[in-house]
């Protein structure tokens, strides 16, 4: 008898032990990110045209607490950094780091901008140059350029970091300290207690904060695969109806990737050993372009480029551009632009709270917000100050491309450098690697978000949510294929707008996370 109990008491905690795959969180939030999936796939410049006007009206009366962001994520790691909070170690005093800091770093930076680079650190400095009116209204040429590289490695720079930072470090602290689930409406329950609001918004913020992260992710797969399809173009020349189906071989391979990466029952250490080798084949590329390009240029660029960045580091977080020919750049770029990092920072919130234990307030405060951006900074030196000299002096075929087929410009640059099938075939593999960290870490993010407990990425759902992204990016890339480029900007004017009012929540989890760090102080010897 007493060992027939014995068995059912087994079934029972196996049966308890298995995690729950579709619990009422996955369900809701798959659902909702579904539905806006197929809209964008029926009718893709009605959704584009919908998120574009919400946008315009939320930038038009809030643009500037959007531009406030930055700086005061900045100010709040700047304090934390400085004082006896900043040696408060994540997990407790006694806890060592789980990963070198390389390596934690180097999975911040994959996990996150990484993918934009290749894409961006060309562009972004033309765009500026021509579009922004630091530079359009620019005395000369010289003046111009340079404001143009400030502008865009303010797009890229400390203040992306510091909201990043600032997210995982609220996450992290209320996981460790609080024991909280992976969810940040669970922050804003445990900083506020029991008043009537909670509920209701602690719900719509999880929600929120899932399908913001699952539409932002399914955009920039999208993007990425099409740069991939472009680079392989170039690469072999594939002509005919192939050329149209290489978008969607590459999500292919981008699933197959993804869906191993994060089903592994060594997630953690592939994460590691495929962040180190990310940031291994990036450095290559940036040295081959700065031995093979020209060199004292980019030298001199990464010079100038730093003094305009430290000239410009605070006032350009608080240019709004109210008397300009185009008063409407500060909304349209700079504005959309921290949105859009807002939108990343439910799942990297969550990412970076799973991979920091060990790790001081300090180091979130200083570490994240140095060394990625001196690597920035050289890397919009050569390959943005390389288009921006094309530009200025030389064919502006460079420029060209930015303009009319943007996922070209990185490659044009490496036509002007030797061996550029090679570079550009390290290029490639540099994206999959990019995109493939990204959807992995958001994947497992968003699965530890839709557990039951909060706590586990179950393999099976992670799974699910790499194809639900997946499947979300191949309706985009469909769509665009059929008509024009509404599809894809669709899906990530989308998850832009989902920020406007995740906005709000945020600057909520920060005020929770100052309001109980200070409860908590008399409690803490050196550690949460």
């Amino acid at each position: 008898m007493s060992g027939e109990i014995i068995v059912k008491q087994k079934v029972i905690e196996k049966v308890k032990g298995k995690p729950k795959i579709f619990t009422a969180m996955f369900i809701v939030s798959a659902s909702i990110t579904a539905l806006f999936s197929i809209f964008s796939l029926v009718s893709p410049s009605a959704l584009a045209k919908i998120m574009t006007f919400l946008q315009s009206l939320f930038a038009a009366q809030y643009g500037w607490v959007a531009m406030m962001i930055p700086v005061l994520c900045m100010g709040l790691l700047l304090a934390l950094g400085i004082s006896k909070y900043g040696t408060i170690v994540i997990g407790g005093k006694d806890t060592k780091p789980e990963y070198s800091l390389f390596s934690w770093l180097a999975m911040l930076f994959t996990s996150s901008i990484g993918i934009g680079i290749i894409y961006f650190g060309v562009n972004e400095p033309l765009y500026a140059y021509y579009l922004s009116p630091g530079s359009t209204e620019a005395p000369n040429t010289m003046v111009a350029a340079r404001e143009a590289m400030g502008t865009a490695l303010y797009h890229w720079g400390i203040s992306v970091w510091a909201i990043f930072s600032v997210a995982g470090l609220i996450m992290a602290y209320f996981v460790s300290k609080h024991n909280i689930r992976y969810l940040p409406g669970d922050v804003i329950e445990t900083s506020f207690g029991k008043r009537k609001w909670v509920p209701a918004t602690k719900y719509s913020m999880n929600v929120l904060a899932i399908v913001c992260s699952g539409m932002t992710i399914a955009a920039t797969m999208g993007l990425g695969s099409v740069q991939i399809a472009t680079g392989m173009n170039q690469v072999a020349d594939i002509g005919g109806a192939f050329q149209a189906m290489l978008p969607y071989a590459v999500l292919a391979i981008l699933l197959i990737v993804c869906l191993f990466a994060a089903t592994t029952k060594k997630v953690g250490k592939g994460m590691q050993v495929l962040g180190d080798w990310n940031v291994y084949l990036a450095i290559a590329i940036l040295l081959f372009a700065i031995l093979f390009g020209p060199t004292r240029y980019i030298l001199s660029q990464v010079v100038q480029l730093l003094g305009t960045y430290i000239d410009q580091l605070l006032p350009r977080n608080f240019e709004m551009f109210l008397f300009s020919a185009d008063p409407t750049y500060s909304t349209t770029w700079d504005v959309s632009n921290n949105m859009w990092w807002i939108s990343w920072t439910p799942f990297m919130g969550v990412f970076i709270a799973s991979i920091s234990k060990g790790r001081t307030i300090r180091q979130f405060a200083f570490a994240t917000m140095t060394i990625p951006v001196l690597f920035m900074l050289i890397w919009h030196a050569a390959f943005g100050g390389i288009a921006l000299l094309d530009a200025i002096l030389g064919t502006e075929q460079i420029a060209k491309h930015a303009m009319e087929s943007p996922d070209m410009t990185f490659f044009a640059i490496l036509q002007t450098m030797p061996w550029p099938t090679l570079t550009s075939i390290a290029t490639i593999i540099l994206l999959i690697m990019f995109i493939s960290t990204t959807i992995t870490s958001a994947a497992l993010s968003l699965a530890r978000m839709t557990d039951a407990d909060g706590k586990e990425a179950a393999p099976v759902r992670s799974a699910v949510w790499v194809i639900l992204i997946t499947v979300i990016a191949l309706t985009g890339i469909f769509a665009t294929t059929l008509g024009g480029n509404d599809a894809l900007n669709a899906v990530k004017s989308l998850a832009t707008t989902l920020s406007y009012p995740y906005l709000f929540f945020f600057i909520l989890m920060a005020t929770g996370f100052i309001r109980q760090i200070r409860k908590d102080k008399h409690q803490m010897q050196g550690g949460i």
